[in-house]
């Protein structure tokens, strides 16, 4: 996913919250675990400006999150639940 806007825009920033919150739900990760990857993310998208990019990756019972902006890098990744 590719998204442009400036630190704090009124669009990119909930667009972001509810694409990664989306994606994690789909996973199986929710409350406390989405909502601190959700606020890593958040605060990643805030410090840089113009296009970021996120990726998303599961793999081995874990979905890993991969987000760039402004020529700074920041990867969480969290354990999903086994169904």
């Amino acid at each position: 996913m590719t998204l442009n806007g400036a630190p704090g825009d009124a669009v990119g920033t909930p667009l972001l919250v509810e694409v990664v919150r989306s994606v994690l739900a789909s996973a199986g990760v929710k409350g406390e675990a989405a909502d601190r990857l959700i606020d890593e993310v958040t605060a990643a998208y805030r410090t840089g400006e113009g296009a970021c990019t996120l990726r998303f990756a599961a793999h081995a019972g874990e979905i890993e999150l991969a987000f760039s902006r402004s020529g700074r890098d920041f990867r969480a990744s969290c354990p999903v639940p086994v169904r």
